[in-house]
């Protein structure tokens, strides 16, 4: 439980603590005096959100301090330990914020992330605030209200089975479209290709085409060199060679040292007949075939095309023809079918069914058990014949993680009234009751050691405001409740009580917290229910209501 709350420059409070004991506290005061925000500065310690208007004016930063108790809660000491951030003794919360908006936070001196804060705040303190009805008219929020006032082992196991469930229908979605992103590739690979095909290149690669379209387009002029190469050799070098090889062959015999010239000039005489030969041969027989160099042309264009479609040079064409090829192979090749997923997927499915129906009996039967227990609260709650009702529409076509059911609240507020859901009840002041009906029954089930109501019997009075009291003192008797209350009914029930007063000194305007006792506390009881002026009646009455308590 909370043990001590120290706040320091927080909106108007300047410097103030308290030491709340165990059961029931009452905060009171006048309108505008401060007691939300004090509740405020809790809810900064337990990790909501802050800027800089938290901080009071002519301070350099806001600071508030929360000492908790743990020992007797086995969930909030797990906790600390997992994040190793026990500590011998009380669990200490601090938050600061400074001016200029910057955020700092700790437990038990240890600097931690506002998640952390928040996350263990949650397990320390639960708040009601007085609009908290208007939150309930959320499906999601009924349906864990429900799910928490008596806790289902199977609503771990839907979660477990939509979890396994879910992991194979994704892989199977995923399957499916690399199947559609596949069979697109596959389409786009064959297009490719058939472009290779329509090119006809005669099984020549670009080199080939080329070269031969080089030798066609200069046939003529091949010719002309050729004749004029075979006359040289013929009319010159020939002849020259002839000439010189006689006098060698005398001198080689003479001088056996000459015979390697002489060899050399006849072997150069025989290499240049073959020569001239073979130049004849070849540029006699060329002629100019139109026909086969507009194919040459044709296909030398459609190279260059394909090879400034796909960004290469024309070279590398046939390696990219043949990657392409190699590619299409392996996908259109045998492929994995989802058949195996879809059967998996069934079976998580089926299993998640067979859970998510042993889920819905027991919400069934908790739903009538809790929608009893809050019947009977609002008939205290001068809500005669009123009757609270909760639907669980079951529907199997509907897999999610907490299961197949969709969670109603439904009231009727007068007899002979249908039951209708919580959101379209018109009274507000009906739904402050049902409300606070439903936060009664459901507190035992908020496993926190602190419990918080911020002006939830707002627009209550008389023997409601009564019995409210009595609720909230009984729910004080198992855990620790801090009420803020503009009811002296509701105040006179608390086993303490603390008083927020604003004062004004020097044009700034702070907040004081004061504890009451005996006579004070008489006098405050009166001050609710006389207003400004307190009589002695108001006195008497307020010390009755007193006695009453304490008798």
């Amino acid at each position: 439980m909370l043990t001590h709350l120290h706040i320091r420059d927080f909106a108007i409070i300047d410097d103030a603590e308290i030491e709340p004991g165990p059961g029931m506290t009452a905060l009171t005061g006048e309108t505008g005096a401060g007691k939300s925000i004090l509740l405020d500065a809790l809810g900064l310690v337990l990790g909501e959100r802050a800027s800089a208007s938290a901080v009071r004016e002519g301070a350099s930063r806001a600071e508030v301090t929360a000492s908790f108790e743990p020992a007797a809660d086995a969930g909030v000491m797990r906790w600390l330990s997992e994040h190793d951030l026990d500590a011998d003794g009380d669990c200490v919360l601090r938050r600061v914020v400074t001016a200029a908006g910057k955020s700092r936070a700790s437990i038990n001196g240890r600097p931690v992330p506002l998640g952390a804060l928040r996350e263990l705040g949650a397990r320390l303190v639960s708040i009601h605030g007085q609009n908290a009805h208007q939150a309930l008219a959320d499906g999601a929020a009924q349906r864990r209200v429900l799910d928490a006032w008596k806790p289902s082992a199977h609503l771990d196991k839907v979660a477990a089975a939509w979890q396994d469930w879910h992991a194979v229908r994704q892989r199977l979605d995923a399957v499916l479209d690399e199947s559609e992103t596949r069979q697109q590739r596959i389409d786009l690979l064959r297009f490719q290709l058939q472009e290779f095909d329509d090119a006809e290149l005669g099984g020549l690669d670009a080199g080939d085409i080329e070269s031969e379209h080089r030798w066609l387009a200069n046939a003529e002029n091949t010719r002309s060199l050729g004749s004029e190469a075979i006359a040289a050799l013929d009319e010159i070098a020939g002849p020259a060679l002839i000439q010189a090889l006689r006098p060698l062959e005398t001198l080689a015999k003479r001088d056996e040292g000459l015979r390697e010239a002489f060899d050399l000039v006849e072997s150069a005489s025989i290499q240049l007949d073959e020569a001239a030969h073979l130049l004849g041969s070849r540029t006699r027989s060329l002629e100019t075939d139109e026909a086969r160099l507009a194919w040459l042309d044709g296909r030398l264009a459609v190279l260059h095309r394909l090879a400034k479609k796909h960004r290469t040079d024309p070279d590398g064409l046939g390696a990219l023809e043949q990657a392409l090829r190699d590619e299409l192979d392996a996908l259109a090749g045998p492929e994995d079918g989802p058949e195996a997923l879809r059967a998996a997927c069934d079976a998580h499915r089926a299993s998640y069914l067979e859970l998510a129906r042993k889920l819905s009996r027991h919400r069934v039967r908790t739903a009538k058990a809790l929608g009893q227990t809050v019947t009977a609260s609002m008939q205290e709650l001068a809500m005669s014949g009123g009757l609270f009702r909760i639907r669980v529409d079951s529907d199997e076509t509907r897999i999610e993680r907490h299961g197949i059911d969709r969670v109603s609240f439904e009231v009727s507020p007068n007899p002979g009234v249908s039951p209708a859901p919580l959101s379209r009840v018109a009274s507000g002041g009906e739904l402050s009751r049902i409300g606070l009906s439903l936060q009664l029954a459901t507190v035992a089930t908020r496993q926190v050691p602190t419990l918080i109501f911020d002006e939830v019997d707002a627009g209550i009075g008389g023997a409601v405001a009564e019995t409210v009291g009595r609720l909230l003192r009984s729910v004080g008797e198992h855990a620790q409740v801090l009420c803020v209350t503009h009811l002296p009914q509701v105040a006179a029930r608390a086993h303490a009580h603390l008083k927020v007063t604003k004062r004004v000194s020097k044009g700034n305007t702070t907040t004081r917290l004061e504890p009451l006792q005996g006579a004070a506390t008489r006098d405050e009881i009166a001050r609710m229910l006389a207003g400004a002026k307190v009589t002695k009646k108001s006195l008497q009455h307020a010390q009755e209501m007193l006695d009453d308590v304490a008798g």
